[in-house]
């Protein structure tokens, strides 16, 4: 398991970045994920964003997955000078959608869609990458 060490970054126009690093599937990490996407856009615009969709879906790896069962979850982040992609990949399983009408839980994916250019869900119960898409303004 990494150490969370990312790349260097750099303002949105100079150069790109690229990142990638393996967290304990426990929520008490979800805090340190926020933390080291802060560090890896450090002066991007669309940090902020990207922060906040990132802690929805590695909770929703953490509660949806085997990642949450003692398992890990892995964060890729690219940026380029006019956007950033993140990823959170987990270790699969079953998925049953929240039908409790639970209204506390169940909005994660409804804010990173509203939030992001472009997202989507690859992979199966061995495994599923959530993706999203930001411009960089």
């Amino acid at each position: 398991m990494s150490s969370g060490a990312h790349t260097a970054s750099a303002p949105c126009a100079e150069r790109a970045v690229s990142a990638r690093s393996e967290f304990p599937g426990t929520g008490k990490y979800v805090g340190q994920v926020r933390h080291w996407l802060r560090a890896a856009l450090a002066t991007c615009s669309a940090a902020d964003d990207a922060v906040l969709m990132v802690s929805e879906l590695a909770t929703n790896a953490l509660t949806h997955s085997t990642s949450g069962k003692g398992g890990t979850f892995t964060v890729t982040v690219s940026h380029r000078s006019s956007d950033v992609r993140v990823e959170v990949t987990d270790q699969g399983g079953s998925w049953t959608p929240n039908t409790s009408g639970d209204e506390l839980h169940g909005r994660g994916l409804l804010i990173v869609g509203s939030l992001a250019r472009a997202w989507g869900v690859t992979g199966d119960d061995s495994g599923r990458t959530v993706w999203f898409e930001l411009d960089c303004r």
